[in-house]
């Protein structure tokens, strides 16, 4: 793979005590890009941060942006990326968009915005900053969409999908059956997954009571919640109350949701509110699960219905039943929706497929 000796200052410096998918996304692409031949990738990152903790010491420098404008701190940014005259300048959180900007354009480097979030722009961002940058990545139709509705120019924007973590998310069936086995399901039951937040917005209400309704007409079923959140005491309430608690596993916080995943034969992704990009329903693909949804930005561009996963109406859990009822009951339909689940993450999705595109996109700047 060609780079023509790139170089690139890669910004995501918020203190954020509570990272998301932004930082995840940063320190995959951070790992990935630092072993690449004739790239060099310099990280201004804030001290003690979950960037931080979770990058080398290589090229990095402590710079912290509490803000979209912290002046000192920006100047810092800005002597920073004169000193390095990098190539590229890559701001990956939208609370640092003004200071990459800055930071690019008074180096003389080219910059390049990610956008995760499926939020309206500020007005100054909107007005001065999206339309002179170089190039926006968007993670998602959805993410693309709502900048061309915030006036950004289409030819400006790529869909560049996130990836996930290949070492960690993949399918082997003795691992499955491994695990699984040690988490003391049978042979013949099949696993129907819940993982991340556990919050209302989440859809772990309607993971109830769907695990409610296929309950009472399936008796090989096994319900996993995978992961942690204020609303995890009442779905034991409730699962308590429907007398399904010997159903279900319940993990509750843990650093390694794939082990656990890894064990699946459905994954229920039923988030109400939009979703940027929808890493649960890759990383679902990635296991050879049979991935859920509701009809929401992103998971409706990312699932095709009876054919990828299956799509319901946002809301309607007795959708979920009615179509997990019907590929339950035949297990060609199941088989053929899971292959092509998989095809779909090794084509799209794949650490090297979203590295090959995001450096031609790198060349293609560079002449």
């Amino acid at each position: 793979m060609e780079n023509n000796n790139i170089k690139i200052l890669w910004i995501n410096a918020n203190p954020n005590p509570n990272p998301g998918g932004t930082e995840q996304h940063s320190i995959d692409f951070i790992n990935a890009l630092e072993k690449i031949d004739n790239l060099v990738i310099y990280k201004a990152v804030a001290k003690g941060s979950f960037v931080d903790k979770n990058t080398s010491d290589k090229n990095k420098f402590y710079i912290t942006l509490k803000s979209e404008f912290s002046p000192i701190n920006t100047i810092k940014l800005i002597r920073l990326a004169k000193k390095l005259k990098p190539d590229f300048v890559i701001g990956n959180n939208g609370n640092e968009y003004i200071n990459t900007f800055l930071a690019g354009k008074l180096s003389g480097s080219k910059v390049i915005l990610f956008r995760h979030m499926l939020n309206y722009q500020p007005f100054f961002i909107k007005k001065f900053i999206l339309p002179n940058v170089d190039k926006i990545f968007a993670v998602s139709h959805a993410s693309k969409l709502r900048l061309m509705k915030d006036a950004v120019a289409e030819n400006k924007i790529t869909v560049l999908y996130n990836f996930i973590d290949e070492e960690k998310f993949y399918y082997l069936e003795f691992e499955k059956q491994q695990v699984r086995r040690q988490l003391k399901i049978s042979p013949n039951e099949k696993v129907i997954t819940f993982i991340g937040k556990v919050a209302e917005g989440k859809g772990i209400f309607d993971f109830v009571e769907v695990s409610k309704l296929l309950a009472k007409k399936y008796d090989n079923l096994k319900f996993l919640i995978i992961g942690d959140g204020k609303e995890l005491p009442k779905a034991k309430e409730m699962i308590k109350e429907y007398g399904l608690s010997d159903k279900y596993i319940i993990t509750g916080y843990t650093n390694k949701p794939e082990y656990y995943l890894k064990a699946s034969d459905f994954v229920l992704v039923l988030s109400k509110g939009e979703e940027s990009f929808g890493r649960t329903v890759v990383e679902g693909f990635a296991v050879k699960s049979l991935v859920v949804v509701y009809d929401v930005e992103n998971l409706k561009y990312l699932v095709e219905d009876f054919k990828t996963g299956l799509v319901a109406e946002k809301g309607n859990y007795k959708q979920v039943f009615d179509k997990l009822d019907k590929v339950l009951s035949d297990e060609n339909l199941y088989k053929t929706i899971v292959e092509n689940g998989y095809k779909e993450f090794k084509n799209k999705f794949t650490k090297k497929i979203i590295l090959e595109k995001f450096l031609k996109e790198l060349q293609d700047f560079s002449g």
